[in-house]
């Protein structure tokens, strides 16, 4: 296993960890939002997969935005090598 390809897989589990940890906040902000009269089990049970999914959603696009300025960078570095 490269190098190269060790430090993407790092990176891909280091962000989806990071949007999960953003969907659990976001969830623990909406129970601590809503009186526990107005939600029932499964209300709660819902939200709380539809939280963990755009935790993962928002880790992915961390990703892509990480791999996008990674090849923005790389492209730059290439052409300020040609010009000198």
């Amino acid at each position: 296993m490269s190098a190269k390809f060790f430090g993407f897989l790092l990176l891909l589990v280091l962000s989806v960890a990071v949007g999960c940890g953003l969907g659990e906040w976001f969830y623990r902000l909406h129970i601590s939002a809503i009186p526990p009269v107005g939600q029932s089990q499964f209300n709660a049970s819902a939200s709380h997969v539809a939280y963990l999914m755009y935790g993962l959603c928002v880790g992915l696009v961390l990703f892509v935005w990480s791999l996008i300025g990674m090849g923005i960078n790389g492209i730059m570095r290439r052409s300020s090598k040609q010009q000198a």
